[in-house]
Order: C-alpha cells, then structure tokens, then sequence
C-alpha cells in the first residue's frame, strides 16, 4: 500500500492503525502531478533552458538599468542581473514593501512578492522589514519590463 491516511500515529517504535475501512485506503499518489511535471519538463526543454535564462537576464538588465538610478531605492544582492537571474529583490526608504505590492498591483495589475521570503532569520539580523521582490520568466515581455520601471518611478515619488 502506499500513501497515508492509514494510521492514527506512529512514533518510531510503535503505531496505531486507523479502524476499518480507514486503514485499507491508504490513497493514491499523485500521479496526475507526476505525469504533469514530465509534460511540463518537456515544454520547457523545446523553448530552452538556455534560452529562458537569457530572457530572464535581458529583461533583469531593463529593469535594473531603469531602477538603479531611483533616489531611496536599493536592490538586496549584487547590481549585476546576471548575477541575479530573474530575480529583483528591492528595497524603498520609508516604503514597506507589501505597500509597493499593492501599489503596483492596483496602478498597473502587476504582481510581485514582498515579505521576508523564508529567510527571516536574514532580515531579521540586517533589522529589514522584508523586501519587494519580482520574478521574471520567460512569460515576461520588455513592454512589462518597462512598464514595471515607469511604475515604480511613480510609486518612489509617493513616499
């Protein structure tokens, strides 16, 4: 049998199964999800994985290059995209960074994370509230790229 729901609790010495039928259906596993990530490892292997990464970078460039500049706005890592992949994490003085989500979500229905992305211990040691942080992929277009740039030059100019 494989998968769970048959077991009340284990520990390393002992166990105690679930009543009948409970303990007979141990469930299914995910074969639907299986079958998808060999579809979607295909799908990515035609467009290229070399290919999705210089797309990440270039449009990382556009973005870096358009915020760089911005008066209060500092990028976590190093300032060279291809360092960073299609990552941008960033910082705005005065500005908490689920602020500026919000912000470009409701001007633009641009989405981004911002928070402390699994790493708190990180932030908490640089005292840093979280960052706003965008993820680029081969979805992504340099019209975006630029839109996101004008955008957050709007949202600095608010704080």
């Amino acid at each position: 049998m494989t998968g769970g729901e048959t077991v009340d609790y284990t520990t390393y010495t002992e166990h105690k199964f679930l009543k009948p039928p409970e303990r007979f259906e141990a469930g299914l596993q995910n074969y639907a999800g299986m079958i998808g990530l060999g579809e979607a490892c295909d799908y990515l292997r035609k467009i290229g994985l070399k290919e999705i990464e210089k797309h990440e970078i270039e449009l990382n460039k556009i973005i870096t290059d358009g915020i760089i500049q911005i008066l209060g706005l500092r990028i976590i890592g190093p300032q060279n995209p291809e360092l960073r992949g299609g990552v941008i994490s960033m910082l705005v003085e005065k500005m908490h960074p689920h602020d500026i989500s919000l912000m470009l979500d409701n001007l633009q229905n641009i989405m981004i994370r911002s928070g402390q992305h699994c790493v708190h211990s990180w932030f908490r040691a640089r005292k840093i509230e979280g960052s706003a942080r965008a993820s680029l992929y081969f979805y992504n277009t340099k019209e975006e790229a630029d839109l996101f740039v004008e955008t957050m030059k709007k949202i600095v100019k608010l704080r």
